[in-house]
């Protein structure tokens, strides 16, 4: 029997640390075929961005790539034609469905289509492509990142919301944005592979040298992570280390500091390893439009490994403020020094695991799926 094929217009890259997307469509390629499509811009590169226009460059220079990653999961990365003007607008969709329609036709991918949309610029080509029905998830502002086109993103994100079949948010704030827009959206908030982290790690090797204790944010450096609270923190610490894993998107020279560990990008399956090493667990966040609609999967990371969580105050993150330090700027690094000087007791460890115990990832899928598969077994016009 053919099965359903998704059609995931995620953006991020297969091969990074994963997003919600990542760990849904690997959960729904249990059941369908999915085809995730990476690295599509959302923004044209300014011409005196030189490194930027070198990794478009790049990407062009090494075609459309298509590739079968699990069973069930393909990914395609297509040409990365970035949006610039009406005209990079209009090739970029029409070089997408054609790339997108020789995946199905090489993959043998001829089941019934949805399309799945967490990319606002895949936009144009909802309904052009065949699919049944189509599903906007929305997880992020994404006219609030810095250095894109926000007015076409809005606009993108409005036809969206007025014309996909369902559409889910993953925080409050999101939501509010698509009922603004006329949707009537279901929250669905991020999940967490709880099992991962809540088991025995060794500690990672490049932390043993290192001094405690350790002070652990794993994440994305961008312009929305308060780089200066993380100086800030450095500068306090008697002793110990301010412990930074992840990618940087942003100008990190403020970070060079005897008290804090770059380590840079680390393979998702170490992360669990990381996170339990830390004595305290960060999310030091600007407070602004782009994170208080964020619903941090890191936070969950923490709390299922049942480690301690300081963070600034995003709506999401304070509705576990019964488990997390949920504290102003002015009072963060206090926090922190309060959490490194008192004793984390097994109970406190066990409260904070079962506090999203019942949040895994094949949950939200499960409940995701209920609300699209009517799309699939629901008869259309054309079927009769």
């Amino acid at each position: 029997m053919t099965r359903p094929t998704l059609l995931c217009f995620a953006g991020d890259r297969w091969d990074g640390n994963p997003h919600s997307r990542h760990h849904l469509m690997r959960r729904y390629a249990q059941r369908y075929d999915v085809l995730f499509i990476e690295s599509v811009p959302m923004r044209a590169p300014a011409l005196g961005e030189g490194g930027e226009l070198g990794r478009v460059w790049r990407k062009l220079r090494g075609g459309v790539k298509l590739r079968t990653v699990e069973p069930g999961l393909h990914v395609l990365r297509p040409l990365p034609i970035p949006p610039s003007g009406r005209a990079g607008r209009y090739l970029q969709r029409v070089a997408l469905a054609a790339q997108i329609r020789w995946a199905r036709r090489k993959l043998g991918l001829h089941g019934p289509l949805l399309s799945w949309f967490s990319l606002p610029v895949a936009a144009p080509l909802r309904g052009r492509l065949g699919e049944r029905g189509s599903i906007l998830y929305y997880q992020d502002r994404y006219d609030a990142f810095s250095h894109v086109d926000a007015p076409y993103l809005r606009a993108c994100l409005t036809a969206l919301a007025r014309g996909c079949d369902i559409a889910v948010a993953s925080a409050e704030e999101l939501g509010s944005d698509l009922r603004t827009l006329g949707a009537d959206p279901a929250i669905v908030p991020h999940g967490v592979d709880v099992e991962r982290f809540a088991g025995e790690h060794a500690l990672p090797t490049d932390l043993e040298a290192l001094p405690r204790p350790l002070v652990g944010y794993v994440g994305l450096l961008d312009d929305y992570v308060d780089l200066e609270l993380l100086v800030q923190l450095a500068n306090r610490l008697d002793q110990g280390t301010v412990v930074l894993v992840g990618a940087a998107n942003t100008d990190i020279s403020i970070l060079r500091h005897p008290r804090i560990e770059l380590l840079g990008v680390r393979p998702y399956a170490s992360i669990p390893a990381y996170v339990a090493s830390f004595d305290c667990c960060l999310i030091p966040f600007l407070v602004n439009r782009l994170t208080v609609a964020v619903n941090p999967i890191k936070l969950r990371e923490y709390l299922a490994a049942g480690r301690p969580v300081v963070s600034t105050p995003l709506p999401e993150v304070a509705r576990y403020g019964d488990v997390v330090s949920v504290v102003a700027r002015e009072d963060f690094v206090n926090a922190v020094i309060d959490v490194l000087n008192s004793s984390d007791l097994e109970g406190a460890r066990e409260a904070r695991r079962l506090r999203v115990a019942g949040e895994s990832w094949e949950r939200v899928a499960a409940s995701i799926e209920a609300l699209f598969l009517p799309l699939l077994t629901t008869p259309r016009e054309t079927d009769r």
